[in-house]
C-alpha cells in the first residue's frame, strides 16, 4: 500500500520544519518524488494543512504530532487527495481508528524516529545513503537505540555519523531561517555530507558556544523543585536545548524550559535516560487542562498553553516530580 511510483502524480507533503528529523523525511520525499515540501511546526499545522487544495493525488504529513482537534481539517483533504502520515508521536487510539476507518494511511511507531519510519518504507528507492541520512537523524532525535535505527547503525562508524549528525543538529539549533533549512534539504536530498553544507560547520560552533554561554549562567536562574528545574529559554536556543542544558549542568531528572509570546507559551521538557514519568502523557495531559495541547515522547515533549496558565502549569509540574 506504500508503492507511490508514478512520477506524473501530483505529490506534496507537510513535514516538520524545525528539526533534522523532519527535515530529513523531507529530503527524502524531494528526493523520490522531485517537490519541495511544505515546512511547519506544531504551532502553525493548521495553518499549513487550510493551505492544501486540490487538484493533489497524494499528501505526505511526517513528524508532525497530528492531534484530535485537526480532525476536520484532515478529513476535508481525504475527500481529493489520499492522505500518508509517517510520524512516531503517540496517537489516541480512537482518533487514530477514525482516520484509518476513513482512509488515510498510516505508518506510525514510537520506538523510531519518523525519518527512520521513511527510510524504511521506502529503502528501495532510497538505497544506502539512504539509510546513513536517517541514522543522523535518529541520533538527532535521541532514536539511535530504535529497532530499525539499531540495525541501521550496527553497520556503521558509529563516531562518523555521531559528528555529523550533531554538526545538523547545533546548526539548526542557531539557523532557524527559511532560506537556510530549504538549503539543508537540498543539500541532504542530494545525499550530501553535512559537514559539506555550507555555513553549517560554522552554525554548528556557534551554537556550541552558545550553549556554553547559556550552561554558566543556568545556575543563578534556574528554579530548582524536587527532581525538576525550570527557567525561561534565552538567546536563540531552542526550549528543547536549553531544558537539556539544565538537565545536563544541575543533574535533575528533567530539565524544562519556556518561552512566551504575546499570547501563548512554549513550554519544552526533557528527561534522563531512565526517567519513568512519560513526559509526552504528561504534556498532553497538562496541554489539554490549560486550553492548549501538548504531546511527545518519554523523555521529551512540549506544550503550547495560554500565557496567563504558565504559573499553575509550573505548579503542575513540581507536584508531579516533587
Amino acid at each position: 500500500m506504500w508503492n507511490l511510483r508514478r512520477r506524473s502524480l501530483k505529490v506534496h507533503a507537510i513535514v516538520h520544519g524545525d528539526d533534522v528529523d523532519g527535515l530529513t523525511c523531507g529530503a527524502f520525499l524531494k528526493r523520490i518524488f522531485d517537490f519541495e515540501p511544505y515546512l511547519a511546526n506544531y504551532d502553525n499545522l493548521e495553518n499549513a494543512l487550510e493551505k492544501v487544495q486540490p487538484p493533489l493525488d497524494t499528501l505526505f504529513i511526517c513528524d508532525l504530532n497530528l492531534r484530535e482537534a485537526l480532525e476536520p481539517l484532515l478529513l476535508r483533504i481525504i475527500n481529493f487527495a489520499e492522505v500518508r502520515i509517517i510520524d512516531h508521536h503517540q496517537m489516541e487510539e480512537p482518533f487514530r481508528t477514525r482516520l484509518l476507518e476513513n482512509g488515510f494511511i498510516i505508518r506510525l511507531e514510537t520506538d523510531d524516529c519518523a525519518s527512520i519510519l521513511t527510510y524504511d518504507t521506502y529503502k528501495e528507492n532510497l538505497g544506502v545513503e539512504g539509510a546513513r541520512l536517517a541514522a543522523y537523524a535518529a541520533i538527532s532525535d535521541m532514536f539511535e537505540n530504535g529497532p530499525i535505527a539499531s540495525n541501521i547503525l550496527s553497520k556503521m562508524d558509529r563516531k562518523f555519523a555521531q559528528h555529523e549528525a550533531q554538526i545538523l543538529t547545533h546548526a539548526l539549533s542557531v539557523d532557524q531561517t527559511m532560506d537556510f533549512k530549504r538549503l539543508v534539504i537540498k543539500e541532504l536530498s542530494e545525499y550530501n555530507y553535512p559537514h559539506r553544507i555550507p555555513g553549517a560547520v560554522e552554525a554548528a560552533v556557534r551554537c556550541l558556544e552558545e550553549m556554553t554561554q547559556i550552561k554558566e549562567m543556568i545556575a543563578a536562574h534556574t528554579i530548582v523543585h524536587g527532581r525538576i528545574a525550570y527557567m525561561e529559554a534565552v538567546g536563540e536556543q531552542s526550549t528543547g536545548a536549553v531544558a537539556n542544558l539544565i538537565m545536563d549542568t544541575l543533574g535533575v531528572d528533567v530539565g524544562l524550559s519556556y518561552k512566551p509570546n504575546s499570547e501563548y507559551v512554549n513550554v519544552s521538557l526533557r528527561g534522563e535516560k531512565a526517567l519513568s514519568e512519560h513526559l509526552g502523557d504528561i504534556a498532553k495531559h497538562l496541554g489539554e487542562k490549560y486550553n492548549g495541547f501538548g504531546g511527545g515522547h518519554q523523555r521529551a515533549s512540549g506544550v503550547k498553553i495560554p500565557k496567563e496558565n504558565l504559573e499553575l502549569f509550573l505548579r503542575d509540574i513540581e507536584n508531579i516530580f516533587s
